[in-house]
Formats: structure tokens, sequence, C-alpha cells
């Protein structure tokens, strides 16, 4: 069998990555400075918890795009996916079906819905963002089909304590995305799947002649964003004991904003998760400050919008000018 030698310390260059991860933690304490003087309420363990928890289901759904954007792909969808997952659960609990049963069926939902992506791509040979743009509207249609335009509300709070809970003095929710965070690490850096996820993002073709099975490692890395909208659809309902009909709506653009800011290349082959938790952290920060500061929420979409458009300017130029970037 031909051995695939690991790309990444070729492909994982400190500048990159490192110098956008410090950049953005200076921005993330810039801005939490700003908003401290702003608002009294907004450096208190209450809001600071309260922000947590309200980007939960983001930072799951962000790890997972954090791969499908290393491989080179993109997933629009992935807010349907966790609206149809979050339906899923909804339905389950009203049927009278009992947690350990409930959760296992929201995580089968999103993982169907990924890996029905990942088919998509690579077996039709579609666009990714065409694949998944067509996806997002069939999966917008069934949520509005089968809720028919009202909420699901009043659902048991059995699973909460994962999210509103706390262990000892660490909030139950930090916990979790610890250990999503940890998982796709390993998945990144200590399995040969990693290893091929980088490979194709730097370079499909070449990834394909040393012998990495390429389409099922495309199904895969989707089905595990599925697996992971899926957890987050869980954890949304757990938080809020219902499900909106304007679930996911914007979670697709957030998640890959974050994960662009974070350092992850748009191109492939080079990403970072830590990056991507900065990210989230950024744009939640951003998100409750204007709040509480009384600032309308659009100017978070213009600063968020001109901070993208900066950052792939400034991957395109650095790609340019480094052709083994390209």
């Amino acid at each position: 069998m031909t051995s695939v030698a690991d790309p990444r310390p070729t492909l994982r260059l400190v500048s990159p990555t490192a110098s956008r991860e410090m950049a953005l933690l200076v921005a993330i304490l810039v801005v939490g400075a700003v908003f401290t003087i702003a608002s009294p309420y907004f450096l208190t363990v209450n809001n600071l918890v309260q922000t947590l928890r309200a980007g939960l289901e983001l930072s799951i759904v962000a790890a997972g795009m954090t791969l499908v954007i290393i491989m080179g792909g993109i997933d629009v969808s992935v807010g349907g996916i966790l609206a149809v997952s979050a339906i899923v659960i909804g339905k389950s609990y009203q049927a009278g079906l009992p947690a350990y049963l409930v959760a296992p069926l929201g995580l089968f939902a999103g993982t169907t819905l990924g890996a029905f992506n990942g088919l998509i791509i690579t077996k039709l040979k579609v666009p990714a963002i065409i694949a998944t743009l067509g996806s997002m509207y069939v999966f917008s249609a069934i949520m509005f089909l089968v809720i028919g335009g009202a909420w699901i509300s009043g659902l048991p709070g059995t699973l909460s304590p994962l999210v509103n809970g706390w262990i000892g003095f660490v909030p139950a929710s930090a916990i979790v995305i610890a250990a999503v965070y940890l998982a796709a690490w390993i998945v990144l850096r200590k399995i040969p799947f990693g290893n091929h996820v980088y490979a194709i993002g730097c370079s499909e073709q070449s990834a394909r002649l040393v012998g990495i099975n390429v389409d099922r490692t495309r199904i895969l890395t989707y089905a595990f964003l599925g697996f992971l909208a899926g957890l987050a659809a869980l954890l949304y309902v757990a938080r809020l004991r219902n499900v909106e009909i304007n679930i996911g709506t914007t979670i697709a653009l957030e998640a890959i904003a974050a994960t662009i800011l974070g350092g992850t290349n748009i191109r492939g082959g080079v990403g970072s998760l830590l990056g991507t938790l900065l990210g989230v952290a950024f744009i939640r920060i951003m998100q409750n400050g204007l709040v509480l500061t009384g600032i309308s929420s659009l100017w978070e979409t213009v600063i968020i919008g001109s901070l993208l458009v900066v950052v792939l300017t400034a991957d395109a130029l650095r790609n340019r000018n480094n052709p083994r970037a390209q």
C-alpha cells in the first residue's frame, strides 16, 4: 500500500495561522475593552456566561466547517441541516420518546443530511457551493412543510444541564465546546483521515495520485459536519426548549466567517481550529456588545463583512506572491 506523507509540516506554516490568531486575539481584547467602558453590564459573570451559551451552537458548527474548508469545500446548507435535525428532535420529544432515543435520532438526521451533500458533490460532480445552496432550499422547505410555520414549544429540559448547568465552577457549555474541539483536533492531527483532508485541500489531483480515496474522504467530512450540526441542534433544543421557525438562518454564514477570520484559507490546505474558536468569540462578543450599547446590529454585519473582505484580499495577495500556496 502506498504510504502518504503528512503534508501538514509544509502546509501549516506558523506565520499565516499564528499571526492571524494573534491579531484576532488582540481584536477581541480591544473590542472587549471598548464594550466594557461603554456598558457596565458587559464584563459581568452573568453576561459572559450567557454569551458563551449563545455561542455554543456556532462554535460546534464552525469546528466542522473548518474541516470542510480545509478540504477545499464549503457548505452553506448547514443551517438547514441544523433546522431539520432540531425538528426531528422536537417531534420525537412530542411523540413521547425518551432522551436516550431522541439524541441519537437528531445526530443521525444531521449526519445523513451531511453525507447527502457529500454524495451530491462527489458522485454527481456538482460544485460544493451549488450543491449545498440547492440543499439549503430543500432543507428549508422541509422545515416549513413539517412545522407549518409554527414553533415547536414546551419541550422537556432533560438535556438542559449540558448547556445551562455547571461542572464545579466551570459552565457546562465550556466543557462541551472543549470536548468538540478536542475531538476535531484529534481527527485532524492524530489519525490518517486528517492528513487526507489537508492533502485534498492542497491538491486534489496529487491526493489521488498518492492513493487517497478522495470521494470517501469528502463524503465523510461533510457527514462529520452534519453530525456536528445535529449535535448543535440537540443543544439548541436543550438550551431553549423549543424550535423556532427561523432557526439556523444565519449560522452557515457566521460559521464560514469565523473559520476564515480565524486563518483557514478559503482555497483549502491551511486551517486553524484555535483560530476558528477565536473567530466565533469575536463574532459573539461583537453581537453581545452592540446589543448592550444599543447600537444597531447592522454595524456587526458591516464590521464582519469588511473584515472578511480584508482577510480574503490579504490571502489572495499572499497566494499570488507565494507559488507554493496556490
